[in-house]
């Protein structure tokens, strides 16, 4: 397929340190700044937004809405309260410099600052209907449909906190049940909000999608946090209508039989479940890459580095993910590896936007109880241009996979130099799954294209597997190290021809 289109900074790193460990080895060509809130404003981030004028907002968890004018000087942003009051506001809108709209735990509301002092003076409700627990874990989040309207992911709850004695909207004794659990309306499925604020479900089967995005070819993305009925890190192509995994939003769903427990019926019948949902299109290693996706977000082609490519934070470590999508078959899937790994980022990476110009990655954060807190907003920059030496594409062929480089490489490899294993993973009803049909495949056939690509036959290959690939300390012509040497491979299709 064609690439996808779419407080006070106290201290910088400058990422030129060889990172340790299996993963990324090269130096980080990316500097990350620190954005200090105002004083006394605990930074736990919910979400954060650019308006058209290039305004930046943040709402934050603890209810209130700041914006600023971005400045180059990390010391001189000047924020302004501009709205406050919300429930734990995770989606953001930024309409205008002076109206946005947040999703909060019970509602989708407006706030405009109608006179145009700074400050927000009127609110309304734009959009509600979804049910409230009372259960801490039931946050929103959203993206635009193009059209005027929205997507909203909407969570589930958690075993960890408790319901209310009264709750808000309809109650499903079915989905109240398991671990991370859908007791009240449209809990655990996307929902899509037309201009008017109507409401209607759009798909069902999630545990907690923190972070949702539509690329500028309409297609919409989601990751998902690893848990019960997730084996691991997951990224989703939302289509209408289809299941994605965790059953208890089924009881919202009006084609599933009312008297018929979704969670003991496929806890019952691995196989009728797998029949019944729809997979993953990468499956990203939970302790190797991303242990709890954040919000998705496609590369502007204006970024010099990777643009149409995705970007996926982690919420529970201090990385984001690089995905490399291509569409199979007429179905998306692809590899993913370390776009930023440490070098100065914090943990709680949960939201992303880019600067107006497209030259800078702004990254919202907060930890939710999780390791030391690590929270706020930071910004990273390229320190150049030039795109790291790194795997550019990563391609499935009926044999095995073809790989493009940034740059030439100084010699092609032999096969002995690299490390492919596959295995799968089975979504179930405990919390997390460890990787299962584990096997080693040799590579029969290297075949250079040219300078900074060849192509791969691999024993044994097939669909329905991730594939690793471990590669040795390469260099660039220029005598650069390799970003990354682990990569992994999502085949749930394998291509036909020769």
């Amino acid at each position: 397929m064609n690439a996808i289109k779419h407080s006070r900074w106290n201290k910088v790193f400058t990422l030129g340190l060889i990172l340790t460990g299996a993963a990324t080895v090269g130096a980080s060509p990316y500097q990350v700044e620190n954005i200090a809130l105002p004083p006394n404003c605990p930074p736990e981030v919910g979400a954060i937004d650019f308006a058209p004028d290039g305004t930046f907002f943040v709402v934050l968890r603890r209810g209130d809405v700041f914006r600023a004018q971005p400045q180059s000087d990390p010391e001189k942003w000047d924020w302004q309260l501009f709205a406050s009051g919300f429930h734990n506001g995770c989606g953001l809108d930024a309409v205008t410099r002076n109206k946005v709209r947040v999703t909060q735990m019970a509602d989708f509301t407006e706030a405009t600052d109608t006179d145009g002092d700074g400050t927000a003076d009127q609110y309304r409700i734009f959009a509600s209907g979804w049910g409230l627990s009372g259960n801490y874990h039931e946050t929103n989040t959203i993206t635009d449909d193009g059209a005027g309207g929205y997507y909203i992911a909407v969570g589930t709850a958690s075993h960890n906190g408790p319901t209310g004695e009264h709750t808000l909207g309809d109650y499903s004794k079915f989905g109240r049940r398991g671990r991370n659990f859908a007791a009240v309306k449209w809990r655990g499925t996307t929902l899509h909000c037309d201009a008017e604020g109507n409401l209607t479900p759009y798909c069902y089967g999630f545990r907690m999608h923190n972070g949702i995005h539509r690329d500028q070819d309409g297609n919409l993305w989601c990751g998902d946090n690893q848990g019960d009925w997730r084996a691991t890190t997951p990224l989703y192509h939302l289509e209408k209508g289809k299941f994605y995994g965790h059953p208890n939003s089924l009881v919202w769903d009006p084609t599933w039989p009312a008297n018929k427990d979704p969670l003991a019926t496929f806890r019952e019948d691995l196989a009728a479940y797998n029949a019944h949902r729809t997979l993953p299109v990468v499956q990203i290693p939970h302790k190797e890459i991303n242990r709890s996706a954040g919000e998705p977000y496609v590369i502007p082609d204006n970024f010099p580095h990777f643009p149409g490519q995705m970007l996926l934070p982690d919420n529970n470590g201090t990385r984001i993910t690089r995905i490399m999508l291509e569409e199979v078959n007429g179905e998306f899937q692809g590899a993913c590896t370390h776009f930023l790994d440490n070098g100065g980022l914090r943990s709680g990476n949960h939201r992303i936007r880019f600067s107006p110009d497209g030259q800078q990655i702004y990254v919202g954060q907060t930890v939710r109880g999780w390791g030391q807190p690590a929270e706020g907003i930071q910004r990273i920059t390229p320190a150049s241009q030039e795109m790291p030496f790194d795997i550019e594409k990563f391609e499935i062929t009926p044999k095995g996979f073809k790989l493009t480089f940034t740059r030439e490489l100084s010699k092609q490899p032999q096969a002995r130099d690299l490390k492919f294993n596959s295995f799968t993973y089975q979504s179930k009803w405990t919390y997390g799954s460890a990787p299962e049909n584990k096997a080693q495949h040799e590579v029969t056939e290297i075949v250079p294209v040219d300078g900074r690509t060849f192509s791969v036959a691999l024993e044994g290959f097939e669909a329905g597997k991730v594939y690793q690939l471990d590669l040795p300390a390469m260099e660039s012509s220029k005598g650069e190290k390799i970003q990354n040497q682990l990569f992994y491979y999502t085949a749930n299709q394998i291509p036909t021809g020769e």
